[in-house]
């Protein structure tokens, strides 16, 4: 017993082989409780340069950098792209803009997509440009350039260049974000946490932030059946009724709930129609349950969840809390036992009733 006590203290870590690599820490450069928060925002900013590119016109649209000549703090280069700011607000009505570190010297440049106002892009002679051979630029397009070059240099600014765009709307809105997914991921260093990389002016916004992808459709409409059946005027309620944490206890069932056929579907209230992930959620939702579809099925689903609330509010064992899912069931809308199954061997036993 002493030899077998002595092994496992000198392993150095409890419950672990001899010899065996110690589990990995999580990284603490990252925020791993935000992933689709992070997701929504470099959808949201590629989304509003794709369409604004896209509405303005591709042969409209000047491809505008600005970088800076030295490594500034956050603070310092946000004060001073404000100030730069103002300048394009002058000369641009509307524009959209993001913000990176260049990845070797650790500077800051920024990125806007403006509409200069006239088409920059079909006699432009770029490879000339790229010679540094300006004398068949446009007169108006070179004034530009100067006042663009001048304002910046009072600024501190380094180099700015103002071009069309040599691609498409949609690769533009890629490369302009391009470092979203990485600030976002993990690589921001210390600091610059709550730096805003990503702006627009002029009220030309296309997305807003507050929007949830098809794939989570299901779940706002689950949430606005539970609303309608706790009498609730809106599913932002529910945390009011259910407390803060309600989805962390009833989300399972509710998830499991069989909902009537109208909150599966999609379009105008005269001609709703089940799409694709309308219909793979209502076949998943029967196929959870064994035997038949049949409405005494959906009143179990139903009556789960809500037994589940009043165990919660009441006590599980309270006679309340079976008053109060019978309650709900009694008065709930008749489920109707209907499915439409593209491919009937997906789900075996399940009797396909049109």
């Amino acid at each position: 017993m002493t030899g077998c006590a002595a092994s496992a203290d000198d392993s150095g870590e409890r419950g672990l082989r001899r010899g065996a690599p110690l589990p990995r820490l999580p990284c603490l450069k990252k925020d791993n409780c935000i992933v689709n928060g992070r997701y929504r925002a470099v959808f949201v900013a590629q989304e509003n340069i794709r369409l604004y590119i896209w509405k303005s016109g591709e042969k409209n649209i000047g491809a505008l950098t600005v970088t800076s000549a030295e490594c500034l703090e956050p603070s310092e280069f946000q004060e001073k792209w404000h100030s730069y700011l103002n300048v394009l607000k002058e000369v641009f009505p509307t524009g959209m803009w993001t913000r990176e570190r260049q990845p070797r010297s650790g500077n800051w440049h920024a990125h806007a997509a403006v509409n200069v106002g006239w088409d920059i892009r079909t006699n432009f002679p770029r490879g000339q440009v790229q010679r540094q051979f300006y004398v068949n630029v446009e007169p108006r397009l070179r004034k530009l350039w100067k006042h663009l070059r001048e304002k910046a240099q009072s600024r501190g600014f380094g180099r700015v260049e103002l071009l069309p765009l040599k691609y498409g709307g949609d690769v533009c809105a890629r490369y302009f974000t391009k470092y979203l997914t990485k600030a976002l991921g993990s690589e921001k260093p210390l600091g610059e946490e709550k730096c805003r990389l990503f702006g627009v002016w002029g009220g030309v916004r296309f997305v807003h932030p507050k929007f949830t992808f098809l794939s989570s459709r299901i779940i706002q409409k689950r949430k606005r059946w539970l609303a309608e059946m706790l009498e609730l005027p809106d599913e932002r309620l529910l945390a009011q009724m259910l407390g803060p944490g309600w989805w962390f206890h009833f989300g399972k069932a509710l998830c499991e709930v069989i909902m009537p056929e109208d909150f599966y579907k999609v379009g105008p209230l005269a001609d709703r129609q089940l799409d694709a992930v309308g219909l793979r959620a209502f076949e998943r939702d029967w196929a959870v349950w064994p035997g038949e579809p049949s409405p005494d099925v959906a009143t179990r689903s139903q009556f789960n969840l809500f037994y589940d609330i009043g165990a919660h509010l009441f006590g599980r064992n309270s006679r309340q809390a079976l008053d109060y899912a019978m309650y709900f069931v009694e008065r709930r809308a008749p489920v109707t036992a209907t499915l439409r199954l593209k491919d009937p061997q997906r789900h075996l036993g399940f009797r396909i009733r049109d």
